[in-house]
Order: C-alpha cells, then structure tokens, then sequence
C-alpha cells in the first residue's frame, strides 16, 4: 500500500497508512520475547521500522514539511535500541542508518544549502546504483528551485541512469519517470526549449510504455507549457504519440466489445 501510494503521488496516504504500520510493529515488538521470529514476521522489526519511517519521512518531503522529515530521519537512524536483533536486524538497522544519511543530504539541497553538493555527489558515486535516480531527482529538484546549473552532474552520469530506466524495474519506473520529467523541467528553466521538449517527448514515450499513468499526465501538461517552442519536427512526434494512444484504446475496445459478445454466446 505504501509503494502504491507512492507512485500515485499520494503523499496524505503514505503517511496515514505508515503511521498505522509503526503502530502496529510497535505493539508487536512490545509484546514478544527478545526472539522476534516467534511472531512469524517474514522481515526483522528493524526493517518494518526503518521501512515505515522512511516512507513516512518521503512523504513529508515531498509536502514540503522539511522539519518532520528530519524528525523521521533522525528515528531510523537510530534503530539500534532494538533487542533480540539476529544477522538480518544488524544488516537492517546499518542500511537504515545510511539512508539516513542520504536522506539528509537530500533535505540540505531542498532547502538551497548548495554547499554540500559535491559531497552528496561523492555519496552517490559511493552507493549503491538503487540510489542513483533517487539521488539525480534531488539534484534536479534544488537546480530548479534555486536556479543553479548541474550539467556536469548530469554528464557523469546519463549513462547509468538511462540503462537503470532501460531495464524497467518495477522499483525504478517510478523514480525513471520523475527523473525524465525534472530533466525537462531543468532545461526548460536554463532556456534550453529544444533539449526540454525532445526531452518531455521521450517522457511520453517511456511513461506510456511503463504504464506509468502520473508521470504521462505531467509530461502531457509540461508541452502544453512548451508547445510555441516546438519545431514542426517535435509537433509531429508529439501528434503521433497521440495518435498511436487512441489507435490502442479504440483496438482494445474494439477487443473487449468481441469478448463480452463472445461470452454471451
């Protein structure tokens, strides 16, 4: 339900059913043994914790409620005080404290402290590639709001992020997605029409073929905003993805009127 409210963009949601996940781990860590496994969970509590307040902590974020987000932070970071940890616990309770990090490397940049972003940088070529679209987001994200440039950021590491959305994971479509339309917003805003709107085009293209409904509506509202700076070229291609949509709509129900005929016969 949290991952679900997260690519809807239902940031209310995800707090409210977080909430509700760190009572109810709370009341079970509470009323066990010191051996957590007696109560059939299929992860450790760290991670039920961590996992609960870090979605919770995100969706703060994103409503721009920054102080609660660190307060968030700060209690998965600290996930140490939990007894009976065995292997998974420990390896949960040191991932949680390194997204933590990451985390507030992320409230820093939103909140314009462009000081550290060579550090944040250095961080993302250290970590894990889960946390390279998450991290360009972020960049993009505080270039846009204060207006800074991040080409060079951008440069290194295109590559990896375009074969991360090449492979279209269901935990990087999302992310993928985000991380094209802020890429367009991020040369709209450094007055950089044509790359912005090849760029939106290419949103349409790989939120269509990920079926991720969000990230095609606010691709579709960003031409629109873009469409005078369009060449005859790019109005083609933006007519032909229109095109190509309702020719697919029409043939699938075209197919779901046969099939309801055929089941009546």
């Amino acid at each position: 339900m949290l991952k679900a409210s997260f690519s809807l963009e239902n940031w209310d949601a995800m707090i409210e059913i977080a909430d509700k996940l760190i009572t109810q781990i709370a009341i079970i860590y509470e009323t066990s043994s010191d051996t957590m496994r007696e109560q059939n969970l299929k992860r450790s509590v760290p991670y039920y914790f961590g996992f609960s307040l870090c979605s919770k902590g995100i969706a703060l974020q994103k409503l721009g409620n920054y102080s609660e987000a660190r307060r968030c932070i700060l209690e998965y970071s600290k996930l140490g005080w939990i007894k009976g940890l065995d292997e998974e616990g420990h390896h949960e309770v040191n991932y949680y404290r390194n997204i933590a990090k990451a985390n507030a490397y992320v409230l820093d940049l939103l909140e314009g402290k462009t000081g550290i972003l060579e550090e944040y940088v250095e961080f993302i070529r250290n970590s894990a590639e889960e946390e390279l679209l998450p991290g360009l987001i972020t960049i993009l994200e505080s270039s846009i709001k204060y207006n800074f440039s991040v080409d060079w950021i951008l440069r290194e590491f295109e590559i990896n992020a375009n074969d991360i959305g090449a492979r279209g994971t269901q935990e990087s479509i999302r992310y993928f997605v985000d991380y094209k339309f802020l890429l367009a917003m991020y040369h709209y805003k450094q007055e950089n029409m044509c790359e912005a709107i090849n760029t939106i085009l290419e949103t349409f293209q790989i939120s269509i073929t990920l079926k991720d409904d969000t990230g095609f509506k606010k691709a579709a509202a960003l031409f629109e905003i873009l469409r005078d700076y369009a060449n005859q070229s790019q109005l083609q291609v933006h007519h032909n993805i229109m095109k190509t949509i309702i020719e697919r709509e029409f043939t699938n129900e075209k197919e779901n009127v046969l099939a309801d005929s055929r089941s009546l016969d």
